[in-house]
């Protein structure tokens, strides 16, 4: 009889806002940036009692305007959710209450962040504050400028770059190449 663990393995994922701006201003920015910003992001937790727990957080009252109350979803999944975008494995953790500290952690953050706010308490601030709280990661998981997301923005620009960056990569060159042209002595017209 195989001993049963309770480790925890944890992802992060992306989907498409599920408003009726989301697909427009995702389509929008990366076709222009290539990173993608404008989605949704959520964490995917799985134990061997617990096989995928989706943890996120999405805008509760939509019909109060700027006001908007924030809703903590913890749902137990069956397969992986169908409009996944992207999915990045975080790390293990080798702890029997892990998922019970993420859960709580979840919980925390909504109690003390009950208010939606576009740039300061969204699904970026609370995935990002859920990873933090989790002792194990901290040395090993990428960041840039110390957020994890902001590496996963940096890397997608660079997989898939939108208009803006390769029109700056390509004045690049093209500035690196009068320059070489000019040092020669090779007349421009």
């Amino acid at each position: 009889m195989s001993k049963i663990s309770n480790d925890m393995r944890l992802f992060l994922g992306w989907r498409l806002m599920e408003d009726r701006l989301g697909p427009i201003g995702h389509a929008i920015e990366s076709r222009l940036w290539g990173d993608g910003r404008a989605r949704h992001t959520f964490l995917l937790a799985s134990t061997d009692e617990h096989p995928l727990v989706l943890i996120e957080i999405d805008v509760g009252n939509r019909e109060k305007g700027i006001r908007k109350s924030m809703k903590l979803n913890i749902i137990e999944l069956n397969e992986v959710p169908k409009n996944l975008i992207k999915l990045e494995f975080i790390g293990e953790i080798k702890s029997q209450t892990a998922l019970n500290d993420l859960i709580q952690s979840a919980h925390n953050y909504v109690d003390n962040h009950s208010n939606y706010h576009v740039l300061l308490n969204n699904c970026r601030t609370f995935v990002e504050y859920l990873i933090n709280q989790l002792p194990e990661f901290e040395n090993f998981i990428p960041r840039k400028n110390g957020s994890i997301l902001e590496y996963y923005h940096a890397k997608a620009k660079y997989e898939h770059p939108g208009a803006l960056i390769k029109s700056q990569r390509f004045l690049k060159k093209l500035k690196i190449f009068t320059n070489i042209i000019k040092s020669i002595n090779i007349p421009i017209n």
